[in-house]
């Protein structure tokens, strides 16, 4: 069977009624670094965004009857956000400067590029979080408006209002360093 011509829905219906290993395989490669990514940018920590990606592969296949219709890709990125949102819930208010915080030596030789990928990160941080998660989920993750509507439980057109104004906002907050590099 070839499955990389079935839907997402399909694939997982493989999975659901037939514990197809090879179909549970070929759907989560499709979404392995972006869930991960996601996972990354929740946690800040390759260790524990790799922990946490591991207990949501295996909360997706042991919680497969739970899935009925709809979006595969809202449910599992519903799923990766409750358990980041759970996890960052039960950490301390600490954060230790680590290895992995620091930029890799190729990134220094391009500072322009740098304090802008730095200020980037920076104005996404500071977004009020319903807005941070939209845009993350839109550019990052790479979800349609209707997945991202899914996942946080808001409209379609919210989905749309809050990527639109998280843009407007990280450019306002981008304005002065964009200036400072031309």
């Amino acid at each position: 069977m070839t499955y990389t011509l079935l839907s997402d829905e399909q694939l997982f219906a493989l999975v659901r009624d037939s514990n197809d290993e090879q179909a549970y395989r070929a759907l989560f490669k499709r979404y392995d670094k972006r869930v991960y990514a996601y996972c990354l940018r929740a946690l800040g920590s390759h260790d524990d965004a790799q922990d946490m990606f591991q207990t949501i592969s295996m909360t997706v296949f042991d919680k497969r009857q739970s899935f009925s219709d709809g979006s595969f890709a809202a449910w599992l990125f519903t799923i990766a956000r409750n358990f980041c949102l759970k996890a960052l819930r039960g950490r301390k208010h600490t954060t230790e400067l680590t290895d992995d915080m620091m930029p890799a030596e190729e990134e220094e030789t391009h500072s322009q590029d740098f304090l802008l990928r730095q200020a980037l990160h920076k104005a996404i941080a500071e977004l009020p979080k319903e807005f941070r998660d939209a845009i993350e989920m839109r550019y990052f993750d790479d979800l349609q408006y209707e997945d991202i509507a899914d996942t946080l439980g808001i409209t379609v057109p919210l989905a749309k209002v809050r990527v639109f104004r998280a843009k407007k906002m990280i450019q306002q907050s981008m304005s002065t360093i964009i200036d400072e590099l031309r």
